[in-house]
């Protein structure tokens, strides 16, 4: 009976240091990654001083830049014609709590025949699910916009089969994809996208390049981390308590 009782304890001993394990190990993988994640923040915020140290650029200016540049964070200044007619509405973008969506539309800058898909900024979503918002666009369709450019990770988290599933213009979307873009206008594009920074009463730019900073993320590595030691600390003492208590008399 005593050697029955002693090989339970033995096998709930064991089974409570496997879970121990596992679980500072996935706090220490959650750590670690937290930390890249900050070193990655860290690096872009870096990309993005020295590209504000540039300045605005025009396009002739960013043609000149090596092709293997990532142009992430650069402003340029962009002229060319935008179809009214063909353009997709971002869904589920959220502005000051309102829930709405971000107006994409394709830029044919002068003299290239790729256009530059242009993120014009934040529209508001009717009440109504099935309805989109209206666009007012001004009577011309020139525009000059300075624009951030992205390049590199557009999509995002999203469901990818439903990104080009809307038929029919405007398109409403669910996450960017530019091979999608370019099958749906039957046409080459920029292999970047340029973020509107003016309010020019069509949509309201709201684009940050950093929602959240390095500093968070070094910080959410350190909570993990000492998640981790706290596993590790309960375990000893609970099984230190455990021991004392299995102790013959």
């Amino acid at each position: 009976m005593q050697l029955i009782l002693w090989r339970k304890q033995k096998l709930s001993s064991i089974i409570a240091i496997c879970v121990v394990i596992l679980a500072v190990l996935i706090c220490l993988r959650l750590s670690v990654w937290q930390y890249q994640r900050g070193e990655q923040k860290q690096q872009q915020l870096s990309q993005l001083a020295v590209s504000k140290e540039q300045g605005v650029l025009n396009w002739q200016e960013l043609q000149n830049l090596p092709k293997e540049l990532n142009k992430t964070g650069l402003q340029v200044k962009v002229s060319g014609e935008v179809n009214k007619q063909q353009y997709w509405l971002l869904d589920n973008q959220i502005y000051q709590g309102q829930v709405g969506y971000d107006l994409l539309v394709a830029m044919t800058i002068t003299g290239e025949t790729a256009p530059l898909i242009v993120n014009f900024g934040w529209l508001k979503a009717p009440t109504n699910r099935s309805q989109l918002p209206t666009v007012v666009w001004p009577e011309s369709t020139s525009f000059t916009a300075t624009v951030q450019l992205k390049q590199g990770n557009l999509q995002g988290f999203t469901l990818a089969d439903e990104i080009g599933a809307e038929q029919g213009w405007p398109k409403r979307i669910q996450g960017i994809d530019l091979a999608i873009f370019s099958a749906q206008l039957a046409k080459p594009l920029q292999d970047f996208i340029g973020y509107r920074n003016e309010a020019d009463g069509i949509a309201t730019p709201h684009y940050q390049s950093v929602v959240m900073g390095p500093d968070k993320h070094y910080a959410y590595a350190v909570q993990w981390l000492l998640i981790g030691l706290a596993c590790v600390v309960i375990a000893y003492f609970a099984m230190r308590r455990r021991g004392y208590e299995n102790k013959p008399a």
